[in-house]
């Protein structure tokens, strides 16, 4: 059986990869989004490079943009940008997409996903987990 899945994450090399696993394992895994998340830098970079990864992959999943800084402290890309450079990708450039983000509201995708499956849903998180707090927060079920 397969699994099913979200990634939930801020696109930099890491993340991509992970994307490339989950698409390349479609007997094994059943991706059902993607989520973003500020962290390796801005939420409409790492949206932009989420949406660009899953187009030069060519697979139709949907990308949800997420949490637009973390709960307690103010957002900082310092690091993340002197790791993942002004993109998030270090300087690789992927072909612009067409695609437009499925919704702004990751936590909704996420819960809607969760309670709508009859299997469970696994969330992988590979960036900072604000969308993970958020869901568990507004909706402890």
């Amino acid at each position: 059986m397969k699994r099913k899945i979200i990634i939930d994450c801020d696109p930099g090399h890491d993340d991509m990869l992970a994307i490339m696993v989950a698409v390349a394992n479609p007997d094994k895994l059943d991706l059902l989004g993607v989520t973003t998340v500020s962290g390796n830098q801005t939420i409409e970079k790492v949206t932009r490079n989420a949406l660009e990864i899953i187009n030069f992959l060519g697979v139709d999943v949907p990308v949800h943009m997420g949490a637009v800084s973390p709960l307690v402290r103010t957002v900082d890309i310092g690091k993340g940008k002197e790791i993942h450079g002004e993109t998030g990708l270090g300087g690789y450039v992927l072909p612009k997409s067409k695609n437009e983000v499925a919704s702004t509201d990751a936590v909704s995708f996420m819960y809607k996903a969760i309670m709508d499956s009859k299997e469970k849903v696994t969330l992988v998180p590979t960036g900072p987990l604000t969308n993970i707090a958020l869901l568990l927060k507004v909706h402890p079920d």
